[in-house]
């Protein structure tokens, strides 16, 4: 894929690794695979000054910040607000002088940032839509997240030359909010990062963030039932956010503090996957998550409702398990299913590992995304 000379593209996203959200794992990946393909890359984030960046000292990248507060923990969903970077990201793109700015999630004070510095600034501007619908987000977080889509984001989106979704549904969302120019290329894996390991032992795994919408709360509740079947199983939960106080409350009040263990930050995420026999992660509000693409390609099956793209992915009893949100005791039956069930969990364990490789690979979403670069800039 040809791409015009040293065209300059800056990634804007409001977290970056090591936090542990989905979206700020895939801009890492992409700002380091355009690079390999000859781009010049810079990446905007914000500080709460609570973690070093991974990207930070990479030579090869220009890396920018503006400090920031997390608002994460007030309202229940990612979240940051930042004074100071409206001027910082100006300061930003008259120092790094971009062709493209690339803005990721639409609930993003980044992604509001580039739309705005879009009106008077030189750039083509490509949003991507990580997550599906937020209806079911309840409280204080869904009402936010609700009046911000309806006015922010549909600025966000009017704004963008190219909105690229990371699943069908993503891409129904955003033509609903007014994108007349979209593309659904969907997250991938690194699948030599991630492959299969022997697996010993029951070994129940959720990675992400400890918020509602990611259905921890419908997980927890499943446990008892599925370690009452399986009392030799373990499970490991690896995540931080909101609900991290309740959910070690609840570890402690149903008696599971021997079978359970919760990891704030892990640093080698694929290690994780190589002890797991079963991923679940019950989300009531996704796009498409890496996790369980992760899970996928590790060879571990995952236990995931089909909401937003995942059914897109994760055919029911194929290539995973797949149930509607909100209902612990389904979880609780389908986990327990594949641990009575070794061939059965086997062979979901080989389709998902054979979808992901032959479709859901790094290089094949940097082609992709490459090619509406190319679109957008001219070079098509």
């Amino acid at each position: 894929m040809a791409q015009q000379p040293g065209m300059r593209i800056l990634l804007c996203s409001d977290y970056l690794p090591p936090s542990d959200g989905g979206v700020e794992q895939v801009v890492q990946k992409l700002a380091l695979h355009l690079v390999k393909e000859g781009y010049e890359v810079g990446v905007f984030t914000l500080d709460d000054g609570s973690r070093e960046f991974e990207l930070q000292d990479n030579p090869d990248i220009s890396f920018y910040t503006a400090s920031a507060i997390d608002l994460t923990d007030t309202i229940g969903l990612q979240s940051m607000f930042s004074l100071s970077a409206l001027r910082e990201f100006g300061n930003v793109l008259q120092a790094f002088q971009p062709d493209i700015v690339h803005a990721h999630n639409r609930f993003f004070y980044t992604s509001a940032l580039a739309a705005l510095c879009s009106l008077r600034a030189d750039y083509k501007l490509v949003t991507t839509l990580h997550l599906g619908d937020i209806g079911m987000i309840s409280g204080i977080g869904g009402v936010a997240a609700r009046t911000f889509e309806q006015t922010v984001s549909r600025f966000v989106i009017s704004r963008s030359d190219q909105v690229i979704c990371v699943s069908a549904a993503a891409e129904s969302i955003a033509r609903s909010l007014g994108a007349t120019r979209t593309t659904v290329i969907r997250n991938a894996v690194d699948v030599d990062e991630f492959s299969p390991a022997p697996v010993e032992g029951k070994r129940l795994l959720y990675i992400g963030r400890l918020v509602r919408n990611n259905g921890i709360q419908d997980l927890l509740s499943a446990l008892p039932g599925v370690l009452e079947a399986h009392p030799d199983a373990t499970v490991d939960i690896v995540g931080s956010g909101p609900l991290e106080a309740e959910v070690q409350e609840s570890i402690q009040r149903d008696g599971l503090s021997d079978a359970v263990t919760v990891h704030d930050y892990v640093p080698d995420i694929s290690a994780m996957y190589d002890r797991a026999s079963v991923f679940c992660r019950p989300s009531y509000s996704e796009g498409l998550p890496l996790t369980m693409l992760e899970a996928m390609a590790s060879g571990v099956p995952p236990v995931v409702t089909a909401i937003a793209g995942v059914p897109e992915v994760v055919t029911d009893r194929e290539t995973g398990l797949l149930l509607e949100p909100g209902h612990p005791d389904d979880i609780e039956a389908a986990i327990i299913e594949l641990f009575d069930d070794d061939a059965f969990r086997v062979e979901l364990a080989e389709n998902a590992r054979d979808y992901v490789v032959n479709n859901l690979t790094w290089e094949q979403r940097t082609e992709r995304v490459m090619a509406v670069y190319g679109k957008v800039g001219g070079n098509d």
